[in-house]
């Protein structure tokens, strides 16, 4: 995996800024776009995370992110 950074966007096309470079990306209209959000939440057996860890120079593994994955509601049953 390659980290970036988006440097601009605008519609459906994003710039993202890499080490090397920058590449121009651009998303579909049906593409899922998620918020991201700081709220205090319980996690639960069977939820879907992701954790950015940083690793250490004695090996132990850090955080200060985590994201809790929620299904996308359809359209039929926003409200």
């Amino acid at each position: 995996m390659t980290n970036g950074t988006v440097q601009k966007g605008s519609g459906t096309t994003l710039v993202v800024q890499y080490q090397d470079g920058s590449k121009t990306i651009s998303v579909p209209p049906s593409v899922p776009v998620m918020e991201v959000a700081p709220e205090q939440v319980t996690l639960a057996s069977g939820d879907t995370v992701y954790v950015a860890t940083e690793k250490l120079p004695n090996g132990t593994l850090v955080t200060d992110k985590i994201f809790l994955f929620i299904p996308a509601t359809s359209s039929a049953t926003k409200q």
